[in-house]
């Protein structure tokens, strides 16, 4: 479930179908809804108002490497992704991105394997304001159910919704956060109305390397539990190029609806 791509819900508990094995498919939906391509520098959740520039594009392919407990039984995910960015204008982009999962439950025991592509995101990203260091940008955007929702890889409809993000950058020192919504059409039990708040900092160490931390804060798209989903997000943007970025991160729940932990790393190259 992307919010214009960053606005990602990854979570424990979700109503299952009654299909193939139940701690499988409730992993699985965990795994599809963690964080998609985004033009938020990954491995960060939180947007910024960055773009492109008219006529320049953007690849970013990243992967995560996720661990968790469901139901007391060990689950292991791979997700990897990838978006391209196109820049309409100087302040106005639009992507389109696409990620797969392959998970595996109980790998000791009963080895239990789904895999597939999830749902696509086409969004675009307008920075509307700008004065000295602060900007103020939209970016709405909308899923395609590529995803079978039957081996919990998708919602089984389109979504729609939008990111409201405000951006401070020093020389040394970025400041970014986002609210935003989802209307959540599903075909799964899910919340159809998801919120959320992210804020992040982003430190710009040496010439070619960036600090970066996040937190963000969203609604748990299973109805049966008002918990929210939380997490910490810490990372490293290395730039041995102007045009080309690496980077690795490291994500950690700050609550029971949410995935344990995941590691984090991508490239981006712009030309």
């Amino acid at each position: 479930m992307v919010f214009g791509h960053d606005f990602s819900v990854v979570y424990r508990t979700m109503p299952l179908p009654a299909l193939h094995s139940p701690v499988s498919i409730q992993a699985a939906l965990l795994l599809a809804l963690a964080s998609a391509p985004a033009d938020a520098a990954h491995p960060l959740i939180t947007e910024d108002t960055g773009t492109q520039g008219a006529r320049k594009f953007q690849l970013e392919v990243n992967a995560e490497l996720s661990r968790d407990r469901a139901a007391g039984v060990l689950v292991k995910g791979f997700q990897p992704a990838a978006a391209i960015t196109y820049g309409l204008r100087e302040n106005l982009d639009v992507q389109l991105g696409r990620p797969y999962l392959r998970q595996i439950t109980d790998p000791a025991g009963a080895n239990t394997v789904v895999k597939g592509g999830l749902d696509t995101s086409l969004d675009l990203k307008w920075r509307f304001f700008e004065h000295g260091a602060l900007s103020f940008g939209l970016k709405p955007g909308i899923t395609f159910a590529t995803g079978d929702e039957g081996s919990g890889l998708g919602t089984g409809r389109s979504t729609l919704g939008s990111l409201l993000i405000a951006s401070w950058d020093s020389e040394r020192l970025g400041i970014h956060a986002h609210a935003g919504w989802r209307r959540n059409s599903n075909s799964v039990g899910q919340r159809e109305n998801v919120t959320q708040l992210a804020a992040a900092a982003v430190f710009k160490a040496t010439e070619s390397s960036r600090l970066i931390a996040d937190l963000s804060r969203t609604t748990n798209p299973d109805r049966a539990s008002n918990a929210s989903i939380r997490y910490l997000t810490l990372g490293l943007i290395y730039s041995p190029r102007k045009e080309f970025d690496l980077d690795v991160g490291w994500r950690r729940a700050a609550g029971a609806p949410a995935l344990d932990r995941a590691l984090m790393f991508g490239s981006t190259l712009r030309w």
